[in-house]
């Protein structure tokens, strides 16, 4: 069994360190809504009717949020493309120079 978690946190290990003396904890009320939105709410009922197109990216080995919910997103959405990037939950950060062209790429594309 695949162990789970962010694929290049896992090979260099001062990712973490350095990423950790980066960042600042949440406030207290975002930390609330965040444990809410968590907890039980949903967009699925109104996604579909979401004019614009949008672009879902997602790591393939993020061990918050699994894979499958950003398939479900992508599905729901009227005009959604998704892109799977090999790595976890932060690929943003550990994956930047990847990331960011597909994001520009959608942002500068004509609108269909």
């Amino acid at each position: 069994m695949r162990r789970r978690g962010g694929r290049a946190y896992r090979i260099r290990t001062g990712l973490l360190r350095t990423h950790g003396e980066q960042i600042r904890p949440p406030g207290g009320l975002g930390y609330a809504y965040q444990l809410l939105a968590a907890w039980g709410w949903t967009s699925a009922l109104w996604l579909r009717t979401l004019p614009q197109p949008a672009l879902v990216m997602h790591g393939n080995d993020n061990p918050i949020v699994p894979l499958v919910n950003a398939k479900l997103l992508a599905a729901l959405l009227r005009d959604a493309r998704l892109h799977v990037v090999d790595d976890g939950h932060l690929f943003m950060l550990t994956r930047a120079t990847e990331a960011a062209p597909v994001a520009r790429g959608f942002l500068d594309a004509e609108p269909a």
